[in-house]
């Protein structure tokens, strides 16, 4: 009466003579969160996969985000770091996040130190990436929900912790932990958790100074800049443009927090396309942080089409290869296991967020206080027809809907009140686009830049038409 299972096959023994299904009855249970988003497109294997990503989700959501519902259903602290955005983007997680906030502090060691899981289980070897989950879901919360309150409560607890972090590696290399869990290529931590290190002392300059705290964002910022330092002098080469072991991984970790320096970013996202191009065929060797960095960064530097052929590939590596071999929840590992790894692990499921925000377009600004800046920025890369996207903000429902017709794409946008957003059209120059059947008006501040025009709009409802 007093527990619950994770199970996918259920046997029942004892019994006189065999039930029939209709007496058996199974109850699928989470915790109440709310629906915050929604995505569909032409694609029925994307569809697929996201129902997927929402299958696992739900079932690892009982107090704690869970590593699986069936076996430890533990909150490690890595899935959040891999998956939060993701849950976000799905559900109204403005609760349940908050609590593990306080989870993180309450299950603190004496002298301060976060652990690995909240609550704490006495696992303590994975490090400042499954540590960081604390400060880096205060952001989150702050960015997503507005939520100012976690950040005053909690900060001192983050402090503390980085502080001692800081002390642990004074040459501002992190040592030990994990890093790129569950994938296919090395991943040495000085290479792989030094930047997460450095997003970490972001993280905390950031919230010092949203609380006035200047002292102490002065300090994070000269960490960040002392580990970024040593991390280039180290890890990085500027010529060949390879970062640490030169993985998927390690590009993609160095491109997505910004350790590595401005001026090498084309060398390093070069490295990167050769390695998945020619070095993998198409196909990615990352883990859980790694796959939702990559898929970032590959979108955001301009090859949407190279992330979309990433995620749709059929073979393995990858979630079409679950889904042929009939997943219908995420795994722990890319490799099929019939007796060591979970059929239910929420660790890859930034797919999803890969699909909201960048299929769909939707995303909070970085500097966005509880989504009242908006960035809209579909991608739309051959082989997807259309997508309908939405995702209901506290500033009300925003929506991105797009389709491919004739040679023209065609976008239907909402903008919820007392919000601005930033909307970034793939088009080659400003008179390209039309707004209501119109050229565009002057007073949305339209600019082109490469392959694509911005423009900065209020609230309302748009549709643009690009081409033909």
């Amino acid at each position: 009466r007093f527990t619950w299972h994770g199970f996918r096959y259920v046997e029942i023994s004892g019994l006189p003579a065999p039930l029939p299904l209709s007496a058996v009855t199974a109850l699928r249970l989470n915790s109440d969160v709310e629906g915050a988003g929604s995505f569909e497109c032409s694609n029925p294997m994307l569809n697929e996969i996201q129902a997927t990503c929402r299958r696992t989700f739900l079932s690892n959501i009982f107090s704690v985000q869970s590593d699986c519902p069936h076996r430890e259903r533990f909150g490690y602290g890595g899935d959040i770091a891999a998956t939060s955005e993701a849950f976000m983007d799905n559900f109204d997680m403005s609760n349940f996040y908050e609590k593990a906030v306080r989870d993180w502090s309450d299950g603190a060691q004496p002298d301060g130190m976060f652990t690995d899981t909240a609550p704490f289980v006495g696992i303590q070897y994975c490090g400042v990436i499954w540590a960081m989950a604390q400060p880096l879901l205060i952001d989150q919360l702050h960015r997503y929900y507005g939520n100012r309150q976690i950040g005053q409560e909690q900060y001192e607890a983050a402090k503390r912790w980085l502080q001692l972090v800081e002390k642990q590696y004074p040459d501002g290399i992190v040592k030990d932990g994990l890093s790129d869990h569950e994938g296919l290529a090395p991943a040495p931590a000085p290479e792989m958790v030094t930047p997460l290190y450095y997003q970490s002392a972001k993280l905390l300059a950031a919230e010092a100074g949203r609380l006035a705290r200047a002292a102490d964002e002065a300090h994070f910022l000269e960490l960040a800049e002392k580990i970024r330092s040593a991390y280039q002098s180290r890890f990085v080469d500027a010529a060949t443009g390879k970062v640490g072991p030169g993985t998927q991984a390690s590009q993609a970790f160095g491109l997505y927090t910004g350790i590595v320096p401005e001026s090498a970013r084309a060398a390093v996202l070069e490295f990167l396309l050769r390695d998945i191009r020619d070095g993998h065929k198409g196909h990615l060797s990352t883990g859980i942080l790694g796959t939702k960095f990559m898929l970032d960064v590959l979108s955001r530097e301009g090859h949407a089409d190279l992330a979309y052929a990433i995620v749709t590939q059929p073979d393995f590596p990858g979630w079409g290869w679950m889904l042929k071999n009939g997943a219908t929840s995420l795994w722990e590992h890319w490799e099929f296991s019939d007796d060591t790894f979970s059929h239910n692990h929420p660790m890859f499921g930034s797919v999803s967020q890969w699909m909201m925000n960048w299929l769909g377009g939707i995303q909070p600004d970085p500097e966005a206080t509880g989504f009242d800046r908006i960035v809209i920025r579909p991608q739309t890369p051959e082989g997807l027809d259309w997508v309908k996207s939405s995702y209901s903000s506290v500033r009300g429902m925003i929506e991105s809907d797009w389709t491919r017709s004739a040679g023209q794409l065609k976008f239907e946008i909402e903008i919820p009140v007392n919000t601005r957003a930033r909307i970034v059209l793939p088009a080659k120059s400003v008179a390209a686009v039309a707004e209501g059947g119109k050229p565009l008006a002057p007073g949305l501040a339209a600019s082109a830049g490469k392959d694509s025009v911005e423009l900065t709009v209020g609230s309302g409802r748009y549709s643009f038409i690009v081409g033909g």
